[in-house]
This record gives C-alpha cells, sequence and structure tokens, in this order.
C-alpha cells in the first residue's frame, strides 16, 4: 500500500501533528521548519486572497544539480511527496520545476507526472507567480514520504569534491568527514560550503554550522585559484538567471565581469569595493535565491581571501598559478637540443625553430596550454609566474647562447 493511502483519512491536523513531532525542516536556504513554512503559505494566501498550491524544485540559485540524483533514484517517492503536500495544503495544484536542461529527465517524468496529476515545467520558479504557493524542495518532498513511512532520519545530503552523494549527520565535524574520505588535511587550503567560501578553520565546524543545502562540499588546494573559482560560480549563475530583475541580472553581469578581469590581469583596486557593494545590495534587493544568494560567493571571497586579490590586482601574480595571464612559458636555451617535438605539437604554431637551433615561443600568440612541455625530452620548456631570464631574441644554434 502505497503512502498516500496511507494517510487517505488523515486530518491536515493529523498530518501536520506527524510531521512536527518528526521535526522535519524545508530543505534549502530557508533553515525553518516545514510546518512553519506551510502555516506561513496558509496565512498569506488567505490574506491576499491567492489559491495556494505546491511547487517543487530546487533552489533557484542551484547551479550544480546535484541535489537532482534524489529525483533521478527515485521518481515515484519524491512525486507521492509532493501529493503528500498538496494534501496539507488542501490544493490540486501541484508542479514540479526541473533545470532548463535537462531534457532527459524532463521526457522520463512526463508519465508519472501525469499519474499523480503533477505539471511540469523546465525553468526556475517564478517566485512572483508562486506567491501563496509552498515552495517544496525535492529533497523536502522525498523525505516527506519518509515521515509518513516512520523511516525520516535526520541529515543533510553532501557530495564532497564530486563524490557520491550521502546523507550526513548534521552534527558531523567537517574535518572528520574529510578524513574519512580519504582527503589529506595538510592539502586544504579552503573550503566552498554551499555557497560561499569558508577559510581552513571551518574544518573544525560541524556540517549542521554551515551551509551545505546545494549538497556542495568543495575542498580547495593551493593549486586552486579562489579569484577563478569565483567567477566560474558566478558565470554559472548568470546563465541560470531569468534576467527579469535588474538587480540580478545586473549585478551578476558586473561581479563576474570583475572576477574575469582580475584573472586576466586587467583588475582595479576599486573591484573590491565595487564587489562588496553590489553584492551586498543583491542580498536584500532581488526576489529569489538567484540574486540573494549567488552574490555570496563572491563576498565570501574578497572577505576571507584578500590576499588572493592583493596578489592578482596589485603583484600582478596568481598564487595558485591557475590564471595564465599571470603565466610565462619560455624555453630555456641552455637546455633546449633544437629537436623540434615542440613545433609539431603547438596548436597554434607559435613555436619558431628548426634543427639544431635553440627554439623560441612568441608568447604573444601562446595559449599556454602545455602541450608543448609535455613532449619535451630535455625538460627544456618552463612554466614561471616570475620573471623570465635573458633569451634569444633570434634563432640562434644550440651551444652558441650566451648570457650578457
Amino acid at each position: 500500500m502505497s503512502v498516500l493511502e496511507n494517510v487517505k483519512n488523515m486530518s491536515r491536523e493529523e498530518m501536520l501533528a506527524c510531521i512536527k513531532n518528526s521535526g522535519i525542516y524545508n530543505y534549502g536556504l530557508t533553515k525553518c521548519s516545514l510546518v512553519q513554512s506551510i502555516d506561513q503559505v496558509l496565512e498569506e494566501s488567505a490574506e491576499e486572497g491567492k489559491e495556494t498550491g505546491v511547487v517543487a524544485a530546487l533552489n533557484n540559485a542551484d547551479t550544480d544539480y546535484l541535489l537532482l540524483d534524489i529525483l533521478k533514484k527515485d521518481p515515484e517517492r519524491v512525486l507521492e511527496g509532493i501529493c503528500l503536500a498538496a494534501k496539507i495544503m488542501q490544493t490540486s495544484n501541484k508542479q514540479l520545476n526541473l533545470p532548463e536542461e535537462e531534457n532527459e529527465l524532463y521526457e522520463s517524468l512526463l508519465e508519472t507526472a501525469k499519474k499523480y496529476d503533477i505539471r511540469l515545467k523546465k525553468e526556475i520558479v517564478d517566485i512572483r507567480k508562486a506567491k501563496g504557493h509552498l515552495l517544496l524542495h525535492i529533497v523536502t518532498a522525498k523525505e516527506l514520504v519518509d515521515v509518513f513511512e516512520g523511516c525520516y532520519d535526520e541529515g543533510i545530503y553532501l557530495s564532497v569534491n564530486g563524490l557520491e552523494l550521502r546523507k550526513v549527520k548534521s552534527d558531523t565535524v567537517i574535518e572528520d568527514l574529510l578524513i574519512q574520505s580519504g582527503f589529506q588535511i595538510s592539502d586544504v587550503k579552503a573550503l566552498q560550503c554551499g555557497y560561499i567560501f569558508q577559510t581552513k578553520d571551518a574544518l573544525k565546524k560541524t556540517i549542521g554550522e554551515v551551509d551545505t543545502t546545494n549538497g556542495i562540499l568543495r575542498i580547495l588546494t593551493k593549486k586552486d585559484c579562489i579569484v577563478q573559482e569565483t567567477q566560474k560560480r558566478l558565470l554559472a549563475s548568470r546563465k541560470a538567471s531569468c534576467g527579469k530583475c535588474v538587480f540580478c541580472r545586473e549585478g551578476l553581469i558586473q561581479l563576474e565581469h570583475m572576477q574575469k578581469e582580475i584573472t586576466e590581469g586587467r583588475g582595479k583596486n576599486d573591484f573590491i569595493d565595487l564587489t562588496k557593494e553590489i553584492g551586498e545590495a543583491m542580498c536584500y534587493s532581488t526576489p529569489c535565491t538567484v540574486g540573494q544568494v549567488s552574490s555570496k560567493i563572491a563576498l565570501s571571497a574578497v572577505e576571507y581571501f584578500p590576499e588572493e586579490y592583493e596578489a592578482h590586482i596589485k603583484k600582478k601574480k596568481c598564487p595558485a598559478g591557475a590564471c595564465k595571464a599571470f603565466v610565462n612559458i619560455y624555453i630555456d636555451p641552455f637546455l633546449c637540443t633544437g629537436c623540434g617535438e615542440c613545433l609539431d605539437v603547438c596548436p597554434v604554431d607559435c613555436i619558431e625553430g628548426k634543427s639544431n637551433y635553440i627554439h623560441m615561443i612568441d608568447d604573444f600568440d601562446c595559449t599556454k596550454c602545455g602541450k608543448c612541455m609535455a613532449v619535451c625530452e630535455e625538460k627544456a620548456i618552463i612554466q614561471t609566474t616570475g620573471k623570465l631570464p635573458k633569451l634569444p631574441n633570434r634563432l640562434t644554434k644550440v651551444g652558441r647562447f650566451k648570457k650578457r
């Protein structure tokens, strides 16, 4: 017998009592109990005379979609959870929103959604249209079924550096979790917990003390550039944004542009203050989580890692060696044997040379892909973030170049 059959004769009050006793929260960013969320929506819809309903989705700001695995592995359970929420709300208005690019998932769910009389949409949630509706996280929908089957277990779904998504107790210490997962604590430079960066000090915190409600716990090492990672996250948020809200649309454009300029060696001192000003305004001036949360990745980056920004902007150096604008590749004239191997693999033909002559790289055209380094048996092709040594300015026979 399905869970829907089991609750068929239960009243709203009985169902709410069951939910309250379980202690289940509405998964995501709100950090409030599901009962509280339901009460707020019922009160709101009554005051404004709006038709109520249930809209299930990921957070709008979630661009990683890790938590979609919950839906992919057991779609019926999630859809049953939506129906349970609709019964509590006493509505037949049920909707499930999927990310726009999830075409295959959308097609696979059509028949099942029809069976449960749930509308499917491929778009982020329109917060204005959803006024008076219960915004139900996909994970909460699944866990609602657990509650009414008596198997609900408190915890947070996590993927550490892209490993398998699993449920972790909120009181689990992050450092212990990483050690159990095989990570070297000494390698950790920073953490991305949900939508923000944290310093290494966060290792001593529990999972419940940081925001990981998009399933993300990423470990950043000395080889990871904070500015570069921030730019990637902001670009993903720009693509997710519907573009209807000025603060969100323009704010993300400007924040992402500034991070990109910094990684490409064109950063300016006032970018830090501008990032803070725009990011803080977005937190309070946008209606959905894309604007409210996406800016926090940039805000946390400039707050916790100012030395990384100073290195890029003032010293013109990427501490991680990850930003190509600050990397130079050259051929050591004392190691090059003039074999020609690097000439053959260069995708942009920016290496000049001939047999038994010291080869030279045209820095203007070089994309710094590193393919030439990989094939050089003499290890004569070197990558550096420092000053270049004295190099030939014309083709010179091997062994004939002298330092002046």
